[in-house]
C-alpha cells in the first residue's frame, strides 16, 4: 500500500515538474549586427533610430522638429546628375556629425544645417544639391549602407523644412567606404558618422 501510494505521488510530481518546465517562455538572443552588437541603438531615451535586422535603420518620424516630418516617396528626386560638375568646397565647413549608430539631425549640428540651406537658397534654380551619407567602419557593409542613407535624408528632410525645393536636394550613400579620417577608435569614428554637402551647378 505504502509502494502504490508513494508511486502516485511520484507520478503527481514528476506532471507537475514537467508542466512547468514546458511553460517557461524561452528567451530571445538580441539580434546581432555586423559588429555582434545588439540590435537595438544604444542610448538614448526610446531611441531616434530603430534597427530593423536585415533592413538596416529608418529615421522615425515621431515628435517634433524640424527633420521629424513625414517622407513623402513622391518628393524624392530622381534627377540625373551625370555629367554634372560638383563643388565640395563651398559646404565642406558645414559637414554634419551624428553619433553612433544614429540617424537623427543633432542640435549641435542644425545651425549648419540652416547655413546650408540659406546659402543653397540664394542661388539660382538650375543649381541641385548632394547629400552624402556616410558612416564609420563598425557593422556590416550592407548596413552601413542603410545607415548613411537614413542620415542623408535626416539632412534633405531638414533642408526641405528650411525651404529648400524637394526636386533640387538629392541624396547618396556612401555608407563606410569614404572615411575622412583613418584610424580605428572614437576620435576617427567621430569624424567619419557624418553627413557631407556638395554643390551640383548647372549643366
Amino acid at each position: 500500500m505504502k509502494t502504490s501510494k508513494l508511486s502516485v505521488y511520484f507520478v503527481i510530481a514528476l506532471a507537475l515538474a514537467l508542466t512547468f518546465t514546458g511553460c517557461k517562455p524561452k528567451e530571445r538572443p538580441p539580434t546581432p549586427l555586423g559588429d555582434g552588437t545588439s540590435g537595438r541603438t544604444p542610448g538614448g531615451n526610446g531611441g531616434d533610430t530603430v534597427i530593423d535586422p536585415g533592413v538596416g535603420p529608418k529615421v522615425k518620424t515621431k515628435g517634433e522638429g524640424p527633420n521629424e516630418v513625414p517622407l513623402d516617396p513622391n518628393q524624392l528626386s530622381n534627377k540625373d546628375l551625370t555629367g554634372r560638375t560638383q563643388n565640395r568646397e563651398m559646404f565642406q565647413n558645414e559637414t554634419a556629425y551624428f553619433e553612433f549608430d544614429r540617424a537623427t539631425v543633432k542640435a549641435s549640428e542644425t545651425s549648419k544645417a540652416d547655413a546650408v540651406a540659406a546659402k543653397f537658397k540664394a542661388l539660382s534654380p538650375a543649381h541641385d544639391l548632394l547629400v552624402e551619407g556616410h558612416c564609420d567602419e563598425r557593422g556590416t557593409e550592407e548596413y552601413n549602407r542603410a545607415l548613411g542613407e537614413s542620415r542623408a535624408l535626416a539632412l534633405r528632410l531638414y533642408l526641405i523644412n528650411a525651404g529648400v525645393p524637394a526636386s533640387r536636394v538629392h541624396t547618396k550613400s556612401f555608407g563606410k567606404d569614404k572615411p575622412a579620417a583613418p584610424g580605428h577608435d572614437e576620435a576617427a569614428w567621430s569624424k567619419n558618422r557624418r553627413g557631407e554637402f556638395i554643390l551640383i551647378l548647372p549643366k
